[in-house]
């Protein structure tokens, strides 16, 4: 489907609950073409962050809008809690397993019901791609039908970059963040302007632990063992070179290499290398520019896969 014709293709967006644990719901969120919605995209976000950082329902733009007027069946799944105000929020904490084991298996379930042609994309924000191949790594049974996989900003480790990102991970967010969000029994995320949601303290703190920590499950599964056995389909992995000190591209390069050895490719993204200008990395899926910058080059890999890549679990 070209550019001219996607435009005035009619889209449907719809929201829906899916009971995950007690009064607890996460959230799956559905934007496809009215007439014969082609294969599926499933898309999750990452810390502090929610399915806004894939779509703008207002404006209707994002990337989710883009593939679904290309034709997909877009999915974007929201973990629970996502617009709990803080009281609220504290008296139903939940951590990095719980996702990983309830939110993440209760999605992927309601959306495999309703798809209607074989094969899949998923897609991760930032820690979101830490917790889908999480998640595949004791669900390998469900590569078999993906077609492809795409990373923006992914992370399991934080790389070494610098002072000023000791200084981010180390005092700001181990110390400062960690301090007032135990103080108040949640992450007032929204207050400081660190996302778009607050956070369950638990779920943060597990995300702190796992950066510098074995990738090994409270039960014992050991998922840093389990990744590098399966058999991943082709993947893109997108880096924002914005706030260079970051080091985003090294985090993004070594939790590709934490997969162990598959079809994946590093592109970076940044005025100095080329594209239209600094993307931060909660725009990567958001920004205007976007469209006529790196999302073709997207559009295009995504074409080039097979129509449905078969792929076993060990």
């Amino acid at each position: 489907m070209n550019q001219k014709s996607a435009t005035t293709v009619s889209i449907i967006e719809e929201r829906i609950n899916i009971p995950v644990a007690g009064q607890q719901f996460a959230q799956l969120v559905r934007i496809h073409p009215v007439k014969d919605p082609g294969p599926a995209v499933f898309m999750l976000h990452g810390l502090m962050d929610d399915a806004r950082c894939f779509h703008d329902s207002q404006a209707r733009t994002g990337l989710a809008y883009v593939l679904a007027r290309q034709g997909y069946d877009v999915y974007m799944g929201e973990l629970r809690s996502r617009r709990l105000d803080g009281s609220t929020l504290k008296k139903h904490p939940f951590g990095v397993e719980d996702a990983i084991n309830q939110d993440l298996h209760r999605l992927v379930e309601a959306m495999n019901k309703r798809i209607a042609t074989p094969g899949q994309i998923w897609i991760g924000q930032g820690f979101g791609s830490l917790l889908l191949t999480s998640y595949l790594a004791r669900h390998p049974a469900q590569l078999q039908q993906l077609r492809g996989m795409v990373h923006f900003s992914p992370f399991r480790e934080s790389q070494p970059a610098g002072r000023i990102k000791h200084f981010w991970v180390n005092w700001l967010h181990r110390r400062g963040i960690s301090l007032v969000s135990r103080l108040l029994g949640y992450v007032p995320a929204v207050r400081f302007k660190l996302g778009r949601c607050n956070e369950s303290l638990n779920f943060y703190q597990d995300v702190l632990y796992w950066l510098d920590s074995p990738w090994r499950g409270k039960d014992g599964f050991d998922y840093a063992a389990a990744v590098k056995q399966l058999d991943w389909p082709p993947s893109l992995y997108f880096a924002s070179l914005y706030q260079s000190w970051r080091g985003s591209d090294a985090d993004a390069r070594a939790f590709m290499f934490d997969l162990g050895a598959h079809n994946g490719r590093l592109i970076k993204l940044g005025r100095r290398v080329g594209n239209h200008k600094n993307y931060r990395r909660s725009e990567l899926c958001l920004h205007e520019a976007a469209e006529q910058d790196y999302f073709p080059l997207l559009l295009d890999w995504l074409k080039e896969l097979p129509e449905h890549q078969a792929t076993s679990g060990q």
